[in-house]
């Protein structure tokens, strides 16, 4: 039997996480490239002074762009293939709910705020001068964003493959992070950056949350949202189960209201759930 690939469960759905690993790879790759060729601006070490978050030069020469472009730049092969990993783990639960728009702005929002935070933590506070790259701020938003809607759902640990729930992992996260903070012994790792990014996401997702939950409490009153929630989670898998003509324009149409109004709730999509079975 001949082996053949299909498209990726998690990314099928996901453009905008696709485009995101494609675009930081593609900046890694020619930085490499520059190297290899002499290339000015592409090569890693002009890519550093142009685009690297240098929180010294952000307030003291204007640098103003680096706390956007920081976060498509990394240290090494490992710092890019963690960080892409985070994309794609904890990024299509996300774009699903919010949609391409609202989701590329919770990313960038969430690693803009935590560049700013290092600069306010790490060298306004602290005073040092340690550049920063990397998409972590970002990936750190994308986690608070699922503590905030999805905090039991599960996910597994790199390298340790561990499973845990949203919610423990992030606690995790958060006291090692203000002990390393807090302490001399955080080594070069950007903690800073974490926290900011993690709260931005956490704040924009809970609250958009809380909005549209107010937004619809005349359609579905909260006591109610549990019974609502398992009716959509069972049309849902009704609806994926057909295709086409197959499926009954009443419940499509019952399916896409309460889809609509508890787009927050931990219900699965019927893409979501074709994409698993795919």
């Amino acid at each position: 039997m001949a082996l053949t690939l299909g498209p990726d469960p998690r990314l099928q759905y996901s453009p905008v996480c696709k485009i995101l690993i494609l675009l930081n790879v593609l900046v890694f790759v020619l930085g490499m490239l520059g190297d290899m060729l002499g290339l000015p601006i592409l090569n890693n070490r002009d890519q550093l002074n142009l685009f690297a978050l240098f929180p010294s030069a952000v307030v003291k020469e204007g640098m103003f762009w680096t706390p956007f472009t920081y976060m498509f730049l990394h240290g090494g092969l490992m710092h890019l293939v963690f960080n892409m990993m985070g994309i794609y783990l904890l990024g299509p639960d996300l774009e699903q709910t919010f949609g391409r728009r609202k989701f590329t702005l919770l990313y960038l929002l969430s690693g803009w705020l935590g560049g700013i935070g290092f600069i306010f933590i790490s060298y306004i506070l602290q005073g040092q001068l340690t550049p920063c790259v990397g998409a972590s701020g970002a990936i750190f938003g994308l986690l608070g964003g699922i503590v905030a809607l999805y905090p039991k759902r599960i996910y597994v640990i790199l390298p340790l493959m561990i499973p845990m729930r949203a919610s423990v992992l992030a606690t995790l996260l958060l006291s090692t992070h203000l002990f390393f903070i807090l302490t001399p012994y955080g080594n070069h790792v950007a903690y800073d950056v974490h926290l900011a990014g993690g709260l931005t996401g956490f704040l924009f997702c809970g609250g958009a949350a809380l909005l549209h939950r107010y937004q619809w409490r005349d359609v579905i009153p909260k006591p109610e949202i549990p019974y609502a929630a398992v009716e959509l989670e069972t049309l849902a898998y009704r609806i994926a189960q057909k295709e086409g003509d197959e499926v009954d324009a009443e419940e499509l149409k019952r399916y896409e209201t309460l889809k609509k109004a508890l787009r927050f709730e931990d219900v699965p999509s019927v893409e979501e759930i074709r994409a698993q079975r795919a």
